[in-house]
Order: structure tokens, then sequence, then C-alpha cells
């Protein structure tokens, strides 16, 4: 919230606060000055509130959710950003390994290892209840986190402080290293962000009793002429570590006809639509 409308509310509850006192404390009764204490007291809780509530007027939904409603439970958070590869009408997707479905390449940003203390002390964090964050997933930004520090940890991740920034490690993991595509024909390429996607507070489809909010960065892939033509290649080989599907298959859950279907992630069809649908 402005400067400007702090200053207003402070003067609101000044006015208030004359209107019950008057100009002599001394001639008050001890009921008018009893009531002085206490607004007194109150204002600043009541300024407190106000001004969390107006800067979150564009989020207010969010805000009473984490706020008020769920204020004792914490929430499993988890934070990405994913590709779009689209050549020949048809996207590229990458088997999960985990769950045995396609998704867009991408994966869950990472926290620098010498902050992970800051988002112990700042936002209460502890590890993913119910995906290990050990290994390769150690220091996914992936974990759970008191839902009162839901907005500020948001806030947070928008500032890009602390954290991973770099788009290349998970094309690489997924692509490169696995033999998919070289490191010669992809030594770089352009990427343009489409946007962020991201879930409301909402129960869990696979874990019971669990309330999180899903986060992806979107981009678009944009390959010079010489790599397109790689990733065209890419759609003739037999492979089941990738798969290209056309944008009506994702947007029907997979669904191809009546006998035929491919299993892929609720995510998948949120990237292309950008935007959450159950």
């Amino acid at each position: 919230m402005r400067k400007t409308e702090r200053n207003i509310i402070v003067a609101l509850l000044l006015i208030i606060y004359l209107m019950i006192v008057g100009d002599d404390f001394k001639d008050n009764t001890m009921v008018q000055n009893t009531i002085a204490i206490a607004c007194s007291i109150i204002a600043p809780i009541i300024v407190f509130f106000i001004d969390s509530f107006l800067s979150n007027i564009k989020r207010i939904r969010l805000w009473f959710l984490s706020k008020l409603l769920y204020r004792k439970k914490r929430i499993r958070v988890s934070m990405s950003y994913i590709y779009r590869i689209h050549v020949n009408d048809k996207y590229l997707l990458v088997r999960n390994s985990k769950w045995s479905y396609y998704q867009p390449v991408g994966g869950v940003y990472k926290v620098l290892s010498e902050d992970v203390g800051f988002l112990k002390d700042n936002f209460n964090w502890g590890k993913d209840p119910y995906m290990k964050t050990n290994g390769e997933k150690r220091n996914d930004l992936r974990g759970a986190i008191p839902m009162p520090r839901l907005i500020s940890f948001l806030d947070w991740f928008n500032s890009q402080k602390n954290r991973e920034i770099s788009h290349w490690r998970e094309f690489f993991e997924e692509l490169i290293k696995t033999g998919i595509l070289s490191i010669e024909d992809f030594p770089h390429f352009e990427y343009r962000y489409a946007g962020t996607l991201r879930t409301p507070i909402k129960k869990s489809e696979k874990w019971k009793d669990c309330l999180e909010i899903l986060s992806y960065d979107v981009f678009d892939l944009i390959p010079t002429p010489e790599q397109e033509e790689i990733l065209k290649n890419t759609q003739n080989e037999n492979t089941k570590e990738i798969l290209w599907v056309e944008e009506s298959v994702i947007l029907n859950n997979g669904v191809i006809n009546k006998d035929e279907e491919i299993k892929i992630g609720q995510h998948t069809k949120w990237s292309i639509e950008m935007k959450y649908s159950k």
C-alpha cells in the first residue's frame, strides 16, 4: 500500500478518536477515557490489518485462505519452470520416471545451497513431506511452509533472490544428458517467457489431506532453423523417453479416441491453456 493510503487510514482513526474523547481528556467520563485508551491500543492493529488487506486486494482470495481460513495449517509449495517445444504442430513431451506419464520439459527450481537456512529462518521451511528431496532432488524449491507465510514466500520467489534463475539445467538433464539431443547442436538456444501459471490453494490429487499450490514459469523454445530440423527428426524416432503430441490430444487430457489414450500430467494441459483447470 502507498504511503498516502496509510496516512489516510491514520487520519481516519484520529478523527474517530477525537470524536470519542473530544479536546479535553480531564473533563471526559471514565467510559470515554477507557474507550479512547482502547482505541489507541487497537489502532495500530487495525492499521496493520487494513494495510495487509489493501496490499493484497488483487489476490484477496489467496489472502483470505492463507491468513484466515487455513491459517493454522501448513501448505505444500512447488515452484517450477517448463518449456513449450512446438514443432510441426506437435508438442514435445518427456516421460516422468516416477509417475510414468508424459509432461513438458522442465522441473523444479532449486534454492542456492547456502540459502537453505534463509528459507528456514524466514518461512519456517520444511522438506516436502510427500516426495524425497535428497540426491539429485536436493535443494529443490519444493517443500512445506506455514500457511500465513505463503504470500511473503511468493513475493520472495518473485523477487528472484537467493534462488536459481537459470532455465538451462532441466533442459540439459532431460534432453542433452539423456542423449535425445546433443550439446553440439544445442550449446545454447533462445526462448521467450510466456507467463506464469499458478494454481490456487487446492487439495492435492495425489495425497490425502494435503493443501498445495503449484507454480510454473512457462517458456517457449525458439530454435534456429538447424535446431528445428533436428527436433523434427526426433519425431521419427521410436523411443519411450519422449513423445510428440498434438495440441488437441493434450487439451483432451491425452485421449486420442475411445480406444487409445496417452497418460499425460495435468499441468501439460495447463501450460497450453495458461490456466489452471481440474
